[in-house]
């Protein structure tokens, strides 16, 4: 079976422009690290030599990006209140 032309032939069916097989590893990084993966097990599981490199392969969504920050806004507001209850 030809993994290539299966693939191609996916794409265009889905109407799929500009997206190559490699991208796929992408994907399977980002969505590893998304999902809470540590960063040093996305690396053995694509089989990166170097952390460095699997950092290049694990991009963050925005979503996932605004969804740390208001975690972040929820814990230091809860220290903020805290702090002013002590004053």
């Amino acid at each position: 079976m030809d993994f290539k032309k299966s693939f191609n032939t996916a794409c265009r069916k889905a109407g799929l422009t500009d997206f190559h097989f490699h991208d796929l590893r992408h994907t399977f990084a980002s969505q590893l690290v998304m999902a809470g993966v540590d960063l040093k097990t996305v690396q053995e599981l694509i089989g990166h030599k170097s952390l460095k490199m699997t950092l290049r392969y694990a991009h963050l969504s925005e979503a996932h990006k605004k969804e740390a920050v208001k975690i972040l806004e929820s814990k230091l507001g809860h220290i903020l209140v805290t702090a002013s209850k002590t004053k």
